[in-house]
């Protein structure tokens, strides 16, 4: 989720809107998949940062139940900075970035979805 938000929010719009109108088939897809997304930006970046702070407390929380506390702590922040942060903030900000925000859009829907419809429970 870390990797999506800087994805998505770094793209940009007008880039989109390009790729709409001079791209190849392939861009035109990507971007008509991608654009709707971004008009409501606000309702992303909530989406994208609660299921972030969600996934990343439950892997200490787990991995506390299966061993020492100090393990947990070393293991759990290792992995979110490698695995949570880093790697997938630099793939999802690389060249690929609209196929990779195209192709990950599905997941995206859905959480957005079950997070905008949130305060009806």
């Amino acid at each position: 989720m870390s990797g999506l938000t800087v994805g998505y929010l770094s793209i940009d719009e007008l880039i989109l809107e390009l790729k709409m109108t001079t791209g190849s088939d392939e861009e035109k897809t990507q971007a008509n998949i991608v654009l709707p997304i971004l008009h409501h930006n606000h309702w992303l970046l909530v989406t994208l940062l609660l299921m972030n702070a969600a996934a990343m407390e439950t892997l200490p929380l787990t991995l506390n139940k299966l061993m020492p506390e100090y393990l947990a702590v070393i293991i759990s922040v290792t992995l979110v900075l490698l695995f949570g942060e880093i790697i997938p903030q630099a793939v999802c900000t690389g060249p690929s970035q609209v196929k990779i925000a195209s192709s990950i859009a599905p997941l995206t829907n859905v959480t957005y979805f079950l997070i905008s419809n949130f305060h009806s429970f």
